[in-house]
């Protein structure tokens, strides 16, 4: 590993590489190096505003694939951004052939990012039930969008998310891999963080589609209101219909769950509106 500098800030990387190209954007004052995609993602002020630039064609010391891979996987991504632009979702201002690869660039976002891999992340338990509850629905119905254009959902996350604590906004990113449907399992273990994986997910030749999204969208309201990792009840901070409706989306059996997002999408709606339980008083 070697560490270079850049507008004063450390960047490890395996070999050197030169990233003078940053300049046209301004001056680097954020640096995420320790990504396992390939790509090296920066935060440039300049005179345009911040951006959030990723870039794939640097040498990253966490990838373990060629860096060919990581730049032909970040220039297709782009149709990603561009075929589901929505406001939930990071904009994407620009992805350009720079260095010796490519880069996407976004708006900046000073939104936490909720990626147990992040400092933050547990910023969610500061923000009250109604707010983290309405988290969840905001990615439900960005998912209800993606799905009515036929895009599927791939290693869906909790890194994918990111929380404006004060207003209680969600803003999406790191979608790179989403894909329009049909999809097959090709490969057995697909991309994606155990916790948030269906069981189709791990056998080759099982449909992936929105049923399968299902899944990672009950897990991930675990990620606002429990325990993404134990998806227990005793964690659980929100209501016993909310609890339900997320349980039902990750059934082994995919039959056995929501049968679209949209049907998941408006059963976490309605269970908001469901009244509480009433209190239980002791003898």
């Amino acid at each position: 590993m070697i560490v270079t500098e850049l507008d004063g800030l450390p960047v490890r990387l395996r070999a050197p590489h030169d990233l003078s190209f940053t300049a046209r954007w301004g001056t680097v004052f954020a640096v995420l190096d320790q990504q396992d995609s390939g790509n090296l993602c920066l935060g440039v002020d300049g005179p345009a505003g911040r951006v959030f630039v990723k870039y794939a064609g640097a040498p990253t010391t966490r990838y373990d694939g060629a860096v060919e891979t990581a730049v032909a996987n970040l220039r297709r991504s782009a149709e990603v951004y561009r075929a589901l632009a929505h406001p939930t979702l990071v904009t994407l201002r620009d992805a350009i052939d720079v260095g010796a690869g490519h880069a996407l660039v976004f708006d900046w976002t000073d939104s936490t990012p909720l990626g147990r891999q992040y400092e933050l992340s547990h910023i969610v338990r500061s923000i009250p039930l109604p707010a983290r509850a309405g988290a969840v629905q905001q990615v439900l119905d960005f998912h209800v969008h993606a799905a009515a254009r036929g895009w599927v959902a791939i290693d869906l996350y909790d890194g994918s998310v990111m929380l404006d604590a004060d207003s209680g906004r969600v803003t999406l990113c790191d979608l790179d891999f989403y894909e329009r449907g049909p999809v097959v399992n090709r490969m057995g273990r697909m991309w994606g963080s155990t916790r948030f994986m269906s069981p189709e997910e791990y056998q080759v030749g099982e449909p992936i589609d929105e049923v399968t999204n299902v899944f990672a969208l009950g897990a991930l309201a675990h990620t606002f209101l429990g325990d993404d990792a134990t998806k227990s009840r005793e964690a659980w901070a929100g209501s016993d219909a909310q609890f339900d409706v997320a349980a039902r989306a990750m059934r082994p059996n995919r039959e056995e769950r929501w049968p679209s997002v949209a049907a998941l999408a408006e059963a976490w709606r309605s269970a908001a509106l469901a009244p509480a339980a009433p209190a239980t008083m002791n003898p």
